[in-house]
């Protein structure tokens, strides 16, 4: 509205010294040339409209294919450990797993999600979000196709192709995360940009849920086999995974090439990923995501063993299916309105300190009430679901954004994936420490664990980070520079 309110009156004034000084030629000339400007105007804001479009689509199918390949391992291996369709110790599962895999297969996908994002994330500034969404979107679909067609033999070669696999697609699924936030945030206002990148990191909600609803609606398939109908559930669960990342690649190379790198002098980059301003930055936003994803993916990924520590040690899959859908569905809602409500009235950094704050004491209520309470399954469920409700509203959605506020557009990339790298190292560490200190201690020790890791975070955010509000601007002064440099 102000460039539009600049324009009427440049257009108001000239036409009128025009007519007072009697250049009438002039001034038709004048206004040719206005058309002319205006017309091209349009085209460009045309063009840039129609990237919007395609860049919005990209961006949140991107995240959709993130979290259904993070999540569709914990059910599809609940459906390879079950005996139709129940799970139980005390049952011989379809697929028996090997000792090497409980303990490091749901850990592999992030060793991969690291390389992916230190890789990818550079080479988005380096060469263009364009290409490097190709090749990121690519190995998915490999690494996917991979796990649910070539994991064919004996039980500890099944389970070795899936690792194998899982460690490809997690390389694609890592670089999603940095060129999925810098393609939303790509040549827009930086209000602008956080809508977009919010909006575009909402899906990873429906992605979170789908492996789950696709689960029950496999096991109302027909029967053919206990074996076979176990096979045919958990290739479904891994190969669909490589659907959202061919939608992207197909979206990716239809849309114009006007994701080159940001314009530089040569060596610009090289000299801006040397700035200490942006390093001392990537301490707060890695390390408060670092330690949110130890609580988180200690918890979430692991959802069908906690339930089943709840609920009972045998239970049908339908069962842990249903529960951990209830538990995504209760993310999706406390992602839009942390979104839509809390980030633009407390901002970005009160979201994230007071969200692991509220999640540390939540953590240490959970392990209070299943030390006392260990068999009242409908309390600890509530307790769960309130905390999954906090986590989500809170941090999940104020670590991702905060990297795209803090770093300017031709180093965001790189320093989103850095942050986010920092991240799975966190999700790693959550998810070995999880099935081993629960071995070893139980749920109340690896729920006391977290609190501490969240109090942790919640103190980080606070010291390390600046606010900021959903403008991108410093609210502590207009001149002091935000997060260590100036926007």
């Amino acid at each position: 509205l102000v460039d539009l309110g600049v324009h009427d009156a440049c257009f108001v004034g000239a036409a009128a010294m025009s007519v007072r000084a009697g250049s009438g030629s002039a001034c038709s000339n004048w206004l040719e040339d206005q058309k002319s400007d205006d017309s091209s105007s349009s085209s460009e804001s045309s063009g840039c409209s129609r990237w919007c479009n395609w860049g919005s689509l990209v961006a949140g199918i991107s995240n959709f294919a993130i979290q259904y390949n993070y999540a569709c391992a914990s059910i599809a291996t609940a459906v390879m450990l079950s005996h139709d369709d129940l799970t139980s110790h005390r049952l011989r599962p379809d697929y028996p797993e090997p000792n090497w895999a409980k303990e490091f297969l749901l850990s592999v996908v992030f060793i991969g999600s690291v390389v992916g994002m230190l890789i990818m994330g550079y080479l988005g500034d380096l060469l263009g979000l364009k290409p490097a969404l190709i090749v990121t979107n690519s190995m998915i679909v490999l690494g996917a196709l991979a796990s649910a067609l070539l994991s064919w033999g004996s039980d500890g070669e099944v389970w070795g192709v899936i690792m194998v696999g899982r460690f490809v697609l997690g390389m694609g699924v890592g670089g999603n995360y940095p060129l999925s936030a810098a393609k939303a945030s790509h040549a827009v206002p930086m209000h602008e940009a956080i809508a977009k990148t919010g909006a575009a990191f909402f899906w990873q909600g429906p992605g979170g849920i789908s492996p789950y609803l696709l689960g029950l609606l496999l096991m109302d398939l027909p029967k053919f086999g206990d074996a076979i109908d176990t096979s045919v559930q958990f290739r479904t669960l891994l190969g669909v995974g490589a659907i959202p990342a061919l939608v992207v690649l197909l979206a990716t190379s239809q849309e114009e090439d006007d994701t080159h790198p940001i314009e530089r002098k040569e060596g610009q980059l090289a000299v801006a990923l040397q700035s200490p301003a942006h390093w001392r930055t990537l301490i707060g936003t890695a390390g408060t995501w670092f330690f949110f994803d130890v609580a988180y993916y200690g918890t979430v990924i692991f959802s069908p063993t906690i339930l089943s520590s709840v609920f009972g040690a045998q239970e049908s899959l339908r069962d842990v299916a249903t529960r951990a859908a209830a538990l995504c569905c209760l993310g999706m809602l406390g992602t839009a309105l942390g979104l839509l409500v809390f980030l633009p009235m407390i901002g970005a950094k009160a979201l994230n300190t007071v969200g692991l704050a509220l999640a540390s004491l939540l953590f240490g209520l959970f392990a209070v009430v299943y030390h006392l309470h260990p068999h009242q399954s409908s309390l600890l469920f509530s307790c769960l679901c309130l905390l999954i409700f906090t986590l989500q509203i809170g941090p999940n959605v104020a670590t991702f954004l905060l990297p795209v506020v803090a770093f300017p557009e031709e180093v965001r990339s790189t320093f989103h994936g850095l942050s986010a790298a920092a991240a799975k190292l966190g999700a790693m560490t959550g998810a070995l420490l999880f099935p081993i200190v629960n071995e070893r201690y139980g749920v109340p020790a690896v729920m006391a664990a977290q609190a501490g890791v969240c109090a942790v975070g919640a103190l980080l955010s606070h010291c390390a980070v600046r606010e900021v509000d959903i403008a991108g601007e410093n609210e502590d002064s207009d001149d002091e520079p935000l997060f260590g440099f100036k926007h």
